[in-house]
């Protein structure tokens, strides 16, 4: 391995520039690590996250970037930083996240593959610490989740039916918004099941890894912020028709089952809004209440001091957030339907 220069435009931070060196590509231009982020009509959004990547710690000689774009989107395209290694590959058409992670991953050499999204920020240090975790695995087959947090400069945002994404450990789902694989263990597993075709593939991705014994490891260091998304009533439920594919997952992983809530339930929310449902059909506006009330304040924001402007805000939201629960939950129902498989 022969180190290449850093990149002068790159931040450097501490002790972590001999790392940079360390990692940077092979002598016959391989980069060591890919980072694949399948895009649509972001580009604002890409813009953030192509800025984030070309300030890595690892110096931008040690990674390329492969952009994948559908064939079905045109007009102005966000432009990478000069600095940055970056390849575009362009979709026949409109391609599935699965599609589109396929492609990147296959389209490089790189023996390291990192994924995320065109709505996340990675921290300076995000490539460097899943290098770090990939080297201290000594060639093993390795699957690396790294934190994933709400932007910070978007925070505010997360009132009503804002959504950003939160990961704090190793969870067994396996967002992508922050996920790498060693690429020997990509190729073993084929990649994403594109059968996946809204949701559920890097879940499906993860466990798949694991069934062949491969090693998960949380890169503590590695952080990506997740935007904020301001939604409308409408696109909030268009939003959650993806829910229908989580049954899938959880027929084809039955042991998944042990992180649902009551092992029936895809997220505690859905269970909440059978309970207040179940108030509703009752008739006795008492016992409505009585059922409705968990719900009320599952919604409630503890971290914020208590007042009555708060609550006034929460109230006001309440009837939207129902709403958008229930057509997820719903979508998970008929999911749960077509694929024979308890889950609501």
């Amino acid at each position: 391995m022969v180190g290449a220069p850093r990149d002068p435009s790159g931040p450097q931070v501490g002790g972590l520039t001999a790392l940079g060196d360390a990692v940077a590509a092979h002598v016959d231009g391989t980069p060591r690590v890919a980072v694949v982020v399948p895009t649509r009509a972001r580009e604002t959004r890409l813009a953030f996250a192509l800025e984030a990547l070309a300030a890595q710690t690892i110096g931008t000689g040690a990674f390329e970037v492969l952009l994948v774009r559908d064939g079905d989107v045109h007009g102005p395209r966000t432009p990478p930083p000069h600095r940055l290694r970056t390849r575009t590959l362009t979709m026949p058409a409109r391609g599935t996240p699965a599609e589109k992670r396929n492609a990147g991953w296959r389209a490089t050499a790189a023996p390291l593959v990192a994924f995320t999204d065109d709505d996340c920020r990675p921290h300076p240090g995000w490539l460097e610490a899943l290098v770090a975790a990939w080297e201290s695995a000594d060639g093993e087959p390795l699957v690396i989740q790294g934190a994933v947090k709400p932007d910070p400069d978007e925070t505010h945002l997360l009132t009503g039916l804002a959504r950003s994404l939160t990961v704090t450990a190793a969870d067994g789902w396996f967002q992508t918004a922050n996920l790498a694989l060693t690429r020997p263990l990509l190729e073993r597993l084929e990649g994403f099941d594109e059968r996946f075709s809204r949701t559920g593939e890097d879940t499906d991705l993860g466990l798949r890894a694991v069934a062949t014994g491969a090693e998960v490891r949380f890169a503590e260091g590695a952080l990506v912020w997740h935007a904020v998304h301001t939604l409308a009533l409408p696109a909030a439920i268009r939003d959650r028709a993806r829910a229908d594919q989580v049954a899938e997952l959880i027929r084809r992983h039955p042991a998944q089952r042990d992180r649902l809530y009551r092992r029936v339930f895809w997220k505690r929310s859905h269970a909440l809004v059978a309970l207040a449902l179940a108030g509703m059909l009752a008739r006795r506006p008492a016992l409505a209440a009585l059922a409705a009330l968990p719900y009320a304040l599952a919604n409630y924001d503890r971290s914020v001091p208590p007042s009555a402007r708060h609550a006034a805000a929460v109230a006001l939201h309440l009837p939207a957030r129902f709403a958008v629960d229930l057509a997820e939950t719903v979508q998970t129902a008929r999911g749960a339907v077509r694929s024979r498989t308890p889950l609501i």
